[in-house]
């Protein structure tokens, strides 16, 4: 599985709007741009379902941008994502068994499933403000540490 480029400048977005933003101030696009190394041609089509999702705002006028709709904390990392691509699925099976003739008897939709909810499980886990914490990059390093040295962990 692969996470493609709308789901990964979205969130690259959300995290320089976050930082640009940290003090409500509108931030236009032109500034995210630069800071986040999307083009601002790319950010107008991402704005979009981040407003519909009720992630960002906009606020018209001179002095107008964009800001976060509510705080960084009530942000999931799976609403961005989400917001981007829609619900996450590794297969249609693993959200949607209709979509799937053999999902009945298939061998292997379970596997989806179970990794289907552990991805959305980590996104779920942290939010916004977590990667927008100094502590950030040493919380998710001891994390891979951690699992690397507790294999078993990763069965349960």
């Amino acid at each position: 599985m692969k996470i493609g480029t709308r789901a990964r400048y979205t969130l690259r977005f959300m995290i320089a709007l976050g930082r640009l933003s940290s003090k409500g101030e509108p931030v236009g696009l032109g500034e995210v741009s630069r800071s986040s190394g999307i083009s601002r041609r790319y950010l107008d089509h991402l704005v979009v379902p981040l407003k519909s999702a009720s992630l960002i705002r906009a606020k018209a006028g001179r002095a107008g941008g964009y800001v976060l709709a509510r705080p960084a904390d009530d942000i999931r990392l799976g609403d961005i994502i989400e917001a981007a691509i829609g619900p996450i699925a590794v297969t249609e099976c693993a959200v949607d068994p209709e979509a799937c003739i053999a999902a009945e008897f298939c061998d292997c939709r379970e596997l989806w499933m179970l990794i289907n909810r552990r991805i959305t499980a980590v996104l779920n886990d942290y939010t916004l403000a977590d990667m927008l914490s100094e502590t950030w990059l040493a919380r998710v390093q001891h994390e891979l540490r951690k699992a690397d040295h507790e294999p078993e962990l990763a069965r349960i």
